[in-house]
């Protein structure tokens, strides 16, 4: 049964709780029969499931500000090179019959690639927060 008298191990989460609690504060499942603790298995204490869920929500959390931060970043650039490659004809010579609509073709292409990686990055940063978030509830 349980390590002693006075505490009741949660068949849900396996939490220690104590015999004063009838509800699991972290899944709240009710008091039921006490699961049987084998002695050859690893027992996980209370201190150390929150530090490993803590670690692994702080994991998921960097993940998702890089991948938002690396989308913004790639947006600007794209920007940016895009007025760059529209402004080149009229401060450089360029031997090329139409200079003026090959900028605006490199102009459109780099802010088209840069708005199509913008929005990769940031649903892969969605989706992460997303399955962190169901991974959370369960």
């Amino acid at each position: 049964m349980s390590e002693n008298n006075n505490t009741w191990l949660c068949c849900n989460c396996n939490t220690l709780l104590s015999n004063d609690i009838n509800h699991c504060p972290k899944c709240g499942a009710e008091r039921g029969e006490e699961c049987e603790i084998n002695e050859q298995q690893d027992t996980i204490t209370v201190d150390d499931y929150a530090n490993y869920i803590e670690a692994q929500k702080n994991k998921y959390i960097f993940r998702e500000s890089v991948l938002i931060y690396a989308a913004d970043i790639t947006l600007i650039l794209g920007i940016f090179l895009a007025l760059g490659a529209l402004l080149l004809p009229h401060m450089i010579d360029i031997n090329y019959n139409n200079p003026t609509l090959l900028s605006i073709v490199t102009a459109m292409a780099t802010f088209l690639t840069s708005l199509v990686s913008w929005a990769i990055l940031r649903t892969l940063a969605e989706v992460s927060q997303m399955l962190r978030k169901n991974n959370q509830k369960e």
